[in-house]
């Protein structure tokens, strides 16, 4: 199964969840809070799921071919001149089963997948799966 269809099914399972807690508990009921904040809500948290899917999947994918490329932090920290210092770089030795979310911005994540696939590509890697 790809990485790309475990978070897509995290994704999915996550927001079902919320709609089954919204509707339980009724925290998003109509008739408390009118339909369109409970349209909003929705549509809301469908779209702060879709972002974390994406970021997980890019982010996977960077961490692949740093890996493949046999890069360390500090190479990656190359690609990235312009960060502030809280941002943390991710480090490719380590794995983490999620992507930084707080720490990492996604336009970085976008420059390094960016960098690494056309490396990748030239060095004939595997695609990310």
């Amino acid at each position: 199964m790809s990485t790309k269809v475990k978070f897509a099914i995290i994704a999915v399972l996550t927001y079902i969840i919320f709609v089954i807690a919204a509707i339980g508990f009724g925290f998003l009921d109509p008739q408390k809070i009118g339909i369109t904040w409970s349209i909003f809500w929705y549509v809301a948290a469908a779209l702060i799921i879709y972002y974390l899917w994406f970021k997980n999947v890019v982010y996977h994918r960077v961490m692949y071919y740093a890996r493949q490329l046999k890069l360390t932090k500090a190479d990656l920290q190359k690609f990235l001149p312009n960060l502030k210092k809280s941002q943390v770089i991710p480090d490719p030795q380590r794995n983490n089963y999620f992507a930084p979310i707080f720490n990492f911005p996604l336009q970085g994540l976008d420059v390094l997948d960016k960098a690494l696939t056309n490396e990748a590509k030239q060095r004939h890697i595997q695609p990310f799966k």
